[in-house]
């Protein structure tokens, strides 16, 4: 088997995709050349041989047709402006009788308690995020469609909700950990991006840091957000 994991980011999926299809070949492909290098060390340190990271884009990919039997791609498609174009290409590379994997969280509603307006604030940037930066609405992609229109002759489709939450069930680590993400990506792209729109001010956005830090600290934090899957075959 060859299997190609396409926007494989850091490697930390790909390196598990690898040692499912050994002794087939795996290969991740990210447009970032800091992520593919993160992912050659891992692989390096995981002792797998079966794997190659390349500096590719996903409306390109540099793969003859029909040279590919498995794809996989998780939280890559709802980033992108096109991605009907992705999947069309990743279609050109699939041999007859090839499938894809795809994890998809291209909805951007979220369940969260307890919250308060600077956390509604900070919810909102995400979607108007997701929309400057798609050009679409913020609604859950149509899988299964895109499969259809990109070639692919039949899918199926899943959805469920991620969660993180306090004790008992869950810990204070956890949402901690959730809190601290979104803080770090709230004063990386997203904030630089609020300032630049006018969407919020410093101010809005340190209210936000602290709202979220909060949150993770409280014994009743519940957070979700739907995630989808789907298979598609060729």
């Amino acid at each position: 088997m060859r299997l190609i994991d396409c926007g494989c980011g850091p490697g930390s999926i790909t390196v598990d995709l690898a040692r499912a299809v050994k002794p087939g070949d795996t290969i991740g492909i990210d447009l970032r050349e800091e992520a593919v290098v993160q992912g050659r060390m891992l692989a390096r340190k995981r002792g797998l041989a079966n794997i190659e990271f390349l500096v590719a884009s996903i409306y390109q990919l540099p793969f003859a047709d029909c040279s590919v039997d498995a794809t996989f791609t998780c939280a890559v498609l709802q980033h992108l402006t096109a991605p009907l174009a992705a999947l069309k290409e990743i279609r050109r590379v699939l041999k007859p009788g090839g499938v894809i994997g795809i994890v998809d969280g291209s909805s951007t509603i979220t369940f969260r308690y307890p919250t308060n307006p600077s956390l509604e604030m900070w919810d909102q940037l995400r979607r108007l995020k997701r929309r400057y930066n798609t050009g679409r609405s913020t609604d859950m992609l149509p899988l299964r469609a895109l499969l259809r229109e990109a070639g692919f002759a039949r899918s199926h489709a899943s959805g469920t909700l991620r969660t993180e939450m306090g004790p008992p069930a869950g810990s204070l680590d956890e949402t901690r950990k959730v809190a601290q993400n979104h803080v770090i990506r709230h004063r990386g792209v997203p904030g630089e991006l609020a300032l630049a729109q006018g969407w919020a001010t410093k101010e809005d956005l340190e209210q936000m840091a602290a709202g979220l830090q909060a949150w993770g600290e409280s014994p009743d934090a519940f957070y979700a957000g739907p995630v989808f899957a789907a298979v598609g075959w060729v």
